[in-house]
């Protein structure tokens, strides 16, 4: 009998653990790594101490950059290029995009990103693909590609032959948080 217990309480303890480990980034387990806990009294203290440290959603962002693996924030893409809004690029529209018209800054993702399990899609969601040389580009997701790409993104250039220059690239694709409305009233 206590064999099955301990068994279980082994399961849950890993199953708590392994995903919190794949992605370190998170603040509010960061201090867990650190502290020495002798006992309940101490461990309440640690619980109080984490809680006060993740007060500022700025401290947050810029803990996390995005790299909160369990909620889809950081995606390793395979192919990364560049197209312009012409219709031998796009389609017979191109002032037309999956989100509505062309705009400047707009990055279109593979169907498999794009669209989301639940139905929705990733319309209007501000993005930074970071590129192996250091490079950031932002963007807002607006557009979608075809249904062959997978685990790609395409990015908005203003003429081919910056397109053609740019060529085929891995990246990491990070999905920023959405921004709050601020209140201009005092």
């Amino acid at each position: 009998m206590f064999k099955g217990i301990f068994a279980g309480a082994g399961v849950a303890l890993l199953a708590f653990l392994l995903p919190n480990t794949l992605s370190l980034a998170q603040p509010e387990l960061a201090w867990a790594w650190t502290q020495p806990v002798d006992g309940p009294a101490a461990a309440a203290s640690l619980a109080v101490t984490a809680a006060a440290g993740t007060d500022s959603d700025a401290t947050l962002e810029e803990q996390d950059k995005g790299a909160l693996l369990l909620d889809h924030r950081v995606f390793y893409l395979h192919r990364v290029t560049a197209y312009n809004a012409v219709p031998w690029q796009t389609s017979s529209d191109p002032e037309i995009s999956a989100c509505g018209p062309t705009r400047p800054d707009q990055i279109a993702l593979s169907q498999d990103l794009f669209f989301r399990k639940n139905g929705g899609n990733r319309c209007g969601e501000r993005v930074e693909i970071v590129l192996s040389s250091g490079k950031v580009i932002r963007g807002v997701v607006w557009d979608t590609m075809n249904a062959r790409y997978k685990m790609a993104a395409d990015i908005l250039m203003d003429s081919v032959h910056e397109a053609v220059q740019f060529g085929v690239k891995e990246a990491e694709l990070r999905i920023l948080p959405a921004r709050l409305p601020t209140s201009t009233n005092s």
